[in-house]
């Protein structure tokens, strides 16, 4: 009897461990094929899809000073989207030089940077023009989306980062968000002056 219990719990364990490796090795090729479709746009002036029944395709890409990580961001912010890269939230700015760039992602594995980001961290942004806009962390706060409606104010020139919090959370789906916002570094040293 013992040895039935070995042997199904270790078929759940490897189960259970396939299944997140699955998700992850889904997240790392996505990023490789993504970044193809990323430079192809870049030389064609046109959206790209990474692959023919793909519902989404990049429209910019992150670059993460502190990590030195770098993710191609796609188009919406569906759950088939963010399987393979944080995705840019509808309503907000498609570009970098002007207006608020929104995107959503993962905790769990595009996003996870997020809970180790802090004030006056560097992100950057490449659009699909071409420009590269640098961004420095202004502010990080956890809003309860029941209690407070996250908006996007297009007039202001910004990149706001969200994901679901905490980062350590063992189920998915809660009301709390974990959001970043970010300024143009030109910005920041203007009001300095």
């Amino acid at each position: 009897m013992s040895r039935i219990i070995f042997v199904c719990s270790t078929a759940i364990a490897l189960f259970s461990f396939s299944s997140s490796a699955w998700l992850q090795s889904k997240s790392i090729l996505g990023q490789v094929l993504l970044e193809r479709a990323w430079q192809q746009a870049l030389s064609s002036g046109e959206t790209n899809k990474a692959w023919p029944w793909a519902d989404t395709w990049p429209v910019a890409k992150l670059l993460v000073t502190k990590t030195k990580q770098s993710l191609v961001v796609l188009e919406g912010v569906s759950g088939e989207a963010m399987a393979f890269g944080p995705g840019r939230i509808a309503g907000s700015s498609n570009t970098a030089s002007g207006g608020t760039f929104a995107l959503g992602g993962h905790r769990d594995s595009h996003l996870a940077f997020l809970q180790h980001i802090e004030s006056g961290d560097v992100l950057q942004l490449q659009t699909l023009d071409g420009s590269h806009t640098h961004y420095r962390v202004v502010d990080q706060f956890v809003a309860n989306r029941d209690e407070t409606t996250l908006s996007i104010n297009p007039d202001k020139h910004g990149l706001v980062l969200v994901t679901c919090y905490p980062f350590n959370a063992l189920q998915t789906g809660g009301p709390l968000r974990y959001v970043v916002v970010a300024k143009p570094v030109q910005q920041l040293t203007a009001v300095k002056i």
